[in-house]
């Protein structure tokens, strides 16, 4: 839906070290049969080896608290970095990490067993993270699996297929700032 996404276009990652050059084409974004294809790439495009699409709302949607999910398949092999994550929406105002970042879901390809659940925010941030990561039995690019948080005021909880795995609060990152207001 172009009213609520968009493409975050460019080569470089933001700051991740990434090969891929992000872009709105169709051969890497596209809908079939009711699911969002997102495709990497190899191939040199402006200057990089691969390329992918990142889509975002930035600018197009916002809300604050509610559930959010994602049903997803992920990709296997080493480089790709599956993720759905939040930025605050005061992030031209405070920056990362000020604004706040949750990941609803990041995985690693390499390791397609890995469920990772995170907050990042003035103090926590980087390698550094609150969160938590889980192994699950099976690969999760063998099937689709519903991931989620439930957001409120004060706390944050993540669930995958309807377990809920990790929960955090503003308790849990003190003496640092809780950022996931707005």
């Amino acid at each position: 839906n172009s009213n609520k996404w968009g493409y975050d276009i460019g080569a470089s990652g933001w700051g991740n070290n990434e090969s891929q050059y992000y872009t709105d084409r169709r051969d890497n974004s596209y809908v079939t049969d009711g699911t969002l294809k997102i495709v990497a790439k190899k191939e040199a495009f402006s200057s990089s080896q691969y390329t992918s699409a990142r889509l975002l709302s930035k600018g197009k949607y916002s809300f604050k608290y509610g559930k959010v999910e994602v049903r997803a398949k992920i990709p296997a092999g080493v480089g790709t970095w599956p993720a759905f994550w939040m930025l605050g929406v005061n992030i031209a105002e405070e920056t990362w990490p000020h604004c706040g970042e949750i990941d609803i879901f990041e995985g690693k390809g390499v390791d397609p067993r890995v469920v990772y659940g995170t907050l990042h925010g003035p103090g926590y941030f980087g390698e550094s993270p609150h969160g938590k990561v889980i192994q699950t039995e099976s690969d999760l690019c063998d099937d689709f699996n519903v991931f989620a948080i439930e957001w409120s005021e004060n706390k944050i909880s993540w669930f995958m297929n309807d377990d809920c795995f990790f929960s955090a609060t503003a308790e849990d990152v003190a003496p640092n700032k809780w950022v996931y207001n707005q």
